[in-house]
């Protein structure tokens, strides 16, 4: 698996950075009433952007 990470260019980087930043949103959502109140919160998270 090592030997194929450094013969590829293949990179799985923005799924792993979108993952991190759901897992984040949900971990604040924690203590919210309702829906809304999370997807104002939502709404100013910013997105994470990879250099791959």
């Amino acid at each position: 698996y090592i030997q194929n990470a450094l013969e590829t260019d293949y990179s799985n980087a923005k799924l792993e950075a979108t993952n991190k930043l759901i897992k984040d949103i949900k971990r604040l959502g924690f203590g919210f009433r309702n829906f809304i109140t999370l997807n104002i919160k939502k709404e100013k998270t910013y997105q994470v952007l990879s250099r791959c």
